[in-house]
């Protein structure tokens, strides 16, 4: 399983993105099976959705998210799943600064035990 982070859905997304390339990779990689599923949370789609919608547009933020929201190769986990454990992990932080989906992200490979993650 490997986690898929905001950044590398809105890097797919966008062409004139510096990660364009790399986040191509990593979709054609997922849709072969070589890392098994790939997972986001809620959290993700609303962070992607939103970004898309003020970078881009709104067409392309709806676009996105169907086809995340469709797509046999992703699960998305529910946010009420990994809630609890994202606010322990965000309210007992020492000096991360991880933003509160930064540390849903830590729940949700925690809680999924998912060892791998996709990020720029």
């Amino acid at each position: 399983m490997l986690f898929l982070d905001s950044s590398v859905i809105i890097a797919y997304k966008n062409a004139d993105d510096i990660n364009h390339k790399k986040a191509r990779d990593i979709f054609h990689y997922i849709s072969k099976g070589n890392y098994g599923k790939a997972v986001i949370s809620e959290f993700i789609l609303s962070e992607v959705t939103t970004v898309l919608a003020l970078k881009i547009n709104l067409d392309a933020a709806v676009e996105v998210g169907n086809v995340l929201l469709d797509a046999r190769e992703i699960e998305i986990m529910k946010a009420s799943d990994v809630f609890e454990r994202a606010w322990e992990i965000f309210s007992e932080q020492g000096n991360t600064n991880f933003s509160f989906v930064d540390t849903s992200i830590l729940a949700c490979m925690e809680l999924g035990n998912i060892k791998r993650i996709a990020t720029f």
